[in-house]
């Protein structure tokens, strides 16, 4: 499989970064976890300004080829079309800044392995207990911060035992509490990259943990098993019959960035909403067919150029899946740890053939 070939910048990067990372790495990131209450692009800005610091020496003397080069021009390719469309600059920004994060936490992963992890989870670690509450709805009790948690259990599918146990554990119960089912959903996808399907206490013991889990969130955890779509369907009805009415100009380039939300603020029923809750439908219609299409291109390979490793095939797939129904293309600090997992997981099993 041809990738970035990063074998000879490895050692280099990776000399002192322990000492001159994990301080003032952990630090940063504490305190784009912070800004997040505040809303706004500065918590992106911290994420990327402190990693691309990092990993740009490697990325820079790296050489692309074959399919690597292929996933970085679909990339840039959709970044131009962001550029080249409609919309006002901060919006734009913001959009390209989205579509940067879960690349630069694959390329962090790959680049300096496992000692991400010295920096995300400790961060996580502080940060989410004291920031997590149970927020009563109308559907009952939730906990919040369900993609942060998440994200920590991505992080903690890579991790070395025990801590991965311990941590995993944790983070998952953290997320089944959250009721949020496209989370719940998130970490199944994740929890089939790291089964042994090929052992027999997976079946013996894992089918009857999974049925007794299944009956335990019927009985305590409601939501999970609620099928509504919060209102999402009507909008998206709305959105996909505006696409179809447009001109062919903005059916091929999409109607800009930041469309979404400026046709949601002028619906007062949409106050609440907020976004459309679907990533890919965004792109869309933000992008045009044009867009959609660099769009799959990259997902589809991202997941051929990981195809090696189950774990990170299922990470990457789960990322996927939550933009269905979610606006995880805002939710920096996950996308990060996703890619961060799954750069970790292509470099270990890549290092495990040699």
């Amino acid at each position: 499989m041809a990738e970035l070939n990063l074998k000879s910048d490895r050692a280099a990067s990776l000399t002192g970064v322990s000492i001159l990372v994990i301080l003032p790495g952990t630090c940063a990131m504490l305190v784009s976890l912070w800004l997040t209450g505040f809303g706004g692009v500065a918590p992106k800005l911290v994420l990327i300004g402190f990693w691309g610091i990092w990993v740009f020496p490697a990325v820079f003397r790296a050489r692309l080829k074959g399919d690597g080069l292929v996933a970085g021009l679909l990339l840039c390719g959709l970044i131009a079309v962001v550029g080249a469309g409609d919309g006002d600059s901060d919006e734009k920004l913001r959009l390209i800044g989205n579509l940067l994060i879960l690349p630069l936490g694959l390329v962090c992963g790959i680049c300096l392995g496992r000692e991400c992890l010295h920096v995300m989870v400790p961060a996580l670690a502080v940060y989410l207990p004291v920031a997590s509450v149970f927020q009563a709805t109308h559907e009952g009790w939730r906990l919040n911060h369900p993609f942060l948690f998440l994200g920590l259990f991505v992080l903690a599918c890579v991790m070395a035992r025990p801590a991965r146990g311990v941590i995993g554990v944790i983070s998952g119960i953290a997320v089944l509490l959250s009721q949020t089912r496209i989370a719940v959903l998130a970490l199944v996808i994740v929890l089939l990259g790291r089964g042994r399907f090929s052992h027999a206490m997976t079946w013996l013991l894992g089918i009857p943990v999974l049925l007794g889990a299944i009956v335990m969130a019927a009985i305590w955890l409601p939501r999970l098993l609620m099928t509504h779509g919060s209102g999402r369907l009507a909008f998206w009805k709305m959105f996909w019959d505006d696409w179809l009415q447009a001109d062919t100009v903005q059916q091929w380039l999409g109607f800009g960035a930041g469309s979404v939300e400026a046709v949601l603020q002028r619906l007062p029923s949409a106050a609440a909403f907020g976004a459309l809750h679907n990533d890919h439908f965004r792109i869309l219609f933000e992008t045009g067919l044009i867009g959609i299409i660099l769009w799959v291109m990259g997902w589809g390979m991202l997941i051929w150029l990981a195809r090696g490793s189950r774990v990170a095939v299922c990470i990457l797939a789960s990322v996927a899946v939550t933009m269905v129904t979610d606006n995880t293309l805002s939710y920096g600090h996950y996308l990060i740890c996703c890619g961060m997992a799954a750069g970790i997981a292509m470099r270990e099993n890549a290092d495990a053939r040699q």
